[in-house]
């Protein structure tokens, strides 16, 4: 009952505090969306991304679709199923942001421990077995991108490295980068936003605003980091960026109400599971004509969906400039703020978040971690969108050349992840690494299927060079050209921390600061 008292008081404590922030403008939503297209995608190709709340929900997306999801990004997320099931229909909110996001000072941290990450992991498992979810084999498929930006005050970084700690129960370990050494707030980091005149763009560090930042690529002078760039590329390999005047695909509109049920499986209004009447889908001109493409689907977080931001997400996140020539459809999903009424009809998600620790459970069905499943409302009703844009049928375009092209998409202070364009008939690759002038060394031989593949235990800022050679069979085809990394230096000690009800970063004890991290 504690639990239950706890969650009703930070619902309208928290609710009070949505209605004094203000900071964001409403934005008109569009009057006429239209429907969702069907177009020629293979859906086993689908992959995923979120920024804060939109990072779990990539997260319990990815889980609970594993057999077609092939790739997840998270920035600024925690790990599957991280709220529990502490209260009545769901996670006690209280714990919830003490565990799951520790940055707020007006809540205890409460570490994620190894009993806790167990009960998760366990979860995962039984769910998978019982066909609430995907069976977890399928993520030792997937590829996964973490990042964290040490100026982070709202989700901590214990929270992000549970995350990675979480998949190296399902994931091998060359499948899953993590990026913490950026000076970065609590935002989308988009190297896209800058092209826009309408003030998109955060500085790196801050926390606030729209919540999309931009932020220097260290060691490239005048180049922007580009998350969207290295997570599509760690997913799909090499891709070619459209400059955002030249974009030729569209953002359409659409209708979110027909892909929408309740817990029944009967037709309910948007609001009743805090998603919004219109979602957002760019698509590139080679997918509207009917060529084979893939999926992604790029989660908002809090406070960005569209009656907050209208497009802005969908428009500066920077999806669309990779997805145009690469033929990736992204699919932009709404939910929206919510307050409770006397009826219980709408759940209480007064920032606009999307469901992560289990508030349309407490509305709807007090079945616990019903959220993270399959059947969680809002998992289904996204899944139903993705069904629809693959409603065409799918099939996977013809790739492959004679010779790999070899690229470096991302670094860390410890790691290297690299991408190459596949070769035909291959039927596996061998990545060499070699430093300070050695000889190469064999690192990895790594299944044909993949594209990509991530080097750990690295030195920081310490430079490496890196080949690939094609097999087949047993014969090595010619190496790819080599590529060179050079390691980022470590991130500093940094401990930031929110305050959610005032909306700005705050001292350990809860005073307002301007300090960041440098």
């Amino acid at each position: 009952m504690k639990s239950v008292l706890s969650d009703y008081r930070w619902r309208h404590r928290l609710a009070g505090a949505a209605l004094g922030l203000l900071a964001l403008p409403a934005f008109a939503l569009d009057t006429t969306p239209g429907t969702l297209p069907e177009l020629v995608i293979d859906l086993s190709q689908t992959t995923v991304s979120g920024i804060s709340s939109g990072a779990f929900m990539a997260v319990q997306l990815g889980v609970a679709h594993s057999a077609s999801v092939r790739g997840v990004a998270a920035t600024a997320g925690g790990p599957y199923f991280c709220a529990l099931d502490d209260a009545l229909g769901g996670a006690s909110v209280d714990r919830a942001i003490g565990r799951c996001m520790q940055g707020d000072p007006a809540y205890r941290a409460q570490p994620i421990d190894a009993a806790q990450l167990a009960r998760m992991v366990a979860a995962t498992r039984g769910w998978g077995a019982k066909g609430e979810i995907d069976p977890p084999e399928g993520l030792a498929r997937q590829t996964v991108w973490i990042f964290h930006g040490y100026n982070d005050g709202v989700v901590k970084k214990p929270v992000s490295d549970a995350l990675r700690a979480w998949y190296t129960a399902f994931t091998p370990a060359g499948q899953v980068f993590y990026k913490d050494e950026l000076p970065a707030g609590h935002a989308q980091i988009s190297a896209a936003c800058a092209d826009r005149p309408d003030g998109a763009c955060n500085v790196c560090a801050q926390t606030g605003g729209r919540f999309i930042n931009a932020c220097a690529e260290p060691g490239q002078p005048g180049a922007l980091y580009d998350a969207a760039g290295a997570a599509l590329q760690l997913f799909y390999g090499p891709l070619r960026r459209t400059p955002t005047a030249a974009l030729g695909g569209k953002l359409e509109s659409f209708e979110q109400a027909p892909f929408i049920r309740g817990r029944s499986g009967s037709s309910v209004p948007p609001a009743r599971i805090a998603m919004g009447d219109t979602g957002y889908v760019y698509v590139p001109p080679a997918c509207r004509a009917g060529e084979p493409c893939r999926l992604h689907i790029a989660f908002h977080g809090c406070q960005q969906d569209a009656g907050s931001l209208g497009q802005a997400f969908a428009t500066t996140a920077g999806f669309n400039e990779w997805a145009d020539a690469g033929r990736i459809v992204v699919l932009y999903p709404q939910a929206r703020k919510t307050l409770p009424d006397p009826l219980g009809r709408t759940p209480a998600n007064p920032m606009g978040c999307w469901d992560w620790w289990g508030y349309n459970d407490f509305l709807h069905d007090p079945g616990a971690g019903t959220y993270a499943r399959k059947a969680g409302v809002q998992i289904a009703a996204v899944w139903r969108m993705a069904e629809r844009l693959a409603g065409a049928g799918g099939r996977s375009a013809p790739a492959g050349g004679a010779q790999p092209a070899l690229t470096v998409v991302d670094r860390s202070a410890s790691q290297a992840a690299l991408a190459w364009t596949p070769v035909a008939g291959a039927t596996a690759y061998v990545v060499e690494r070699s430093e300070a002038g050695g000889a190469p060394q064999r690192r990895a031989r790594v299944e044909a299927a993949r594209v990509s593949w991530v080097d750990d235990g690295l030195r920081p800022g310490s430079a490496y060079r890196y080949t690939l050679r094609p097999l087949t069979g047993s014969a090595e085809g010619p190496p790819s050209a080599p590529v060179e990394v050079h390691t980022a230096a470590s991130p500093p000690a940094c401990d930031p921390y929110f305050s959610l009800a005032r909306g700005v970063p705050v001292t350990r004890s809860g005073r307002p600061t301007q300090a960041v991290c440098p």
